[in-house]
């Protein structure tokens, strides 16, 4: 397996990597927008094979949120998440401005939690931050 990292990929090949771990694909036009409006991308090939991804939204200020970290269930367990997401907090710490200090955010997938405490990310709720939220709505 060799791989190559890339900062680009298609809606096709993001669907194609939900559906891998069988999360909801997205319309096509919301896939390519959501791509479009991501401040950092890191994607993993195989190939031509799209095999990972992870993306980053930051607002230049202190939030970066860490969004749809994939790896294909077949290529897990050979560094390609730890590789992603050690990329994507670079390239936010690469843009802040000395003396910054930025806050990660994200919502691990159920189970997945034990990936992201090796980064420093700490579960919620804690003695410091409240239980994390979400809420879906379609239009």
């Amino acid at each position: 397996m060799i791989l190559t990292y890339t900062e680009k990929m298609t809606a096709d090949e993001y669907n194609e990597l939900r559906l891998s771990v069988d999360w909801k694909p997205l319309t096509p036009g919301q896939a390519d927008r959501g791509l479009a409006n991501t401040t950092f991308l890191v994607a993993a090939r195989d190939g031509e094979k799209i095999v990972g991804m992870g993306r980053v939204l930051f607002d230049f200020g202190y939030t970066a949120y860490l969004g749809d970290v994939i790896v294909r269930p077949e290529y897990q367990g050979h560094g390609i998440g730890t590789m992603i997401v050690t990329a994507l907090k670079d390239k936010v710490m690469e843009a802040a401005e000395p003396g910054d200090k930025i806050m990660f955010i994200l919502g691990a997938a159920k189970g997945k939690e034990a990936f992201y405490e090796q980064f420093g990310f700490k579960k919620r709720p804690n003695d410091f931050n409240g239980s994390g939220m979400s809420m879906w709505r379609e239009k």
